[in-house]
């Protein structure tokens, strides 16, 4: 069942996975759908599953929690404590 996200889920998966130096065409393929897919996703103009969420963190290698954080809001709080 596809959740609807607020705006930022999209461009926050692409942010963790340009941190993370994954090529959207791997992400894709490594949860089973399409580039294109993956590029509305990441730009909001389409739905993701929770299922696939949970693939995407895997794939990243990070907590789900994170995909629903903007990478920059915790990088920025990391060097905040410098």
């Amino acid at each position: 069942m596809p959740i609807e996200h607020h705006k930022s889920i999209g461009s926050n998966i692409r942010k963790w996975r340009t941190v993370k130096g994954i090529k959207q065409v791997t992400l894709a393929h490594e949860i089973g759908i399409s580039k294109g897919t993956l590029s509305k996703i990441e730009n909001d103009k389409a739905a993701i599953s929770i299922q696939k969420l949970q693939k995407i963190a895997i794939v990243l290698n990070t907590r789900l929690s994170l995909l629903l954080t903007d990478p920059s809001d915790i990088l920025c709080s990391v060097t905040d404590k410098i």
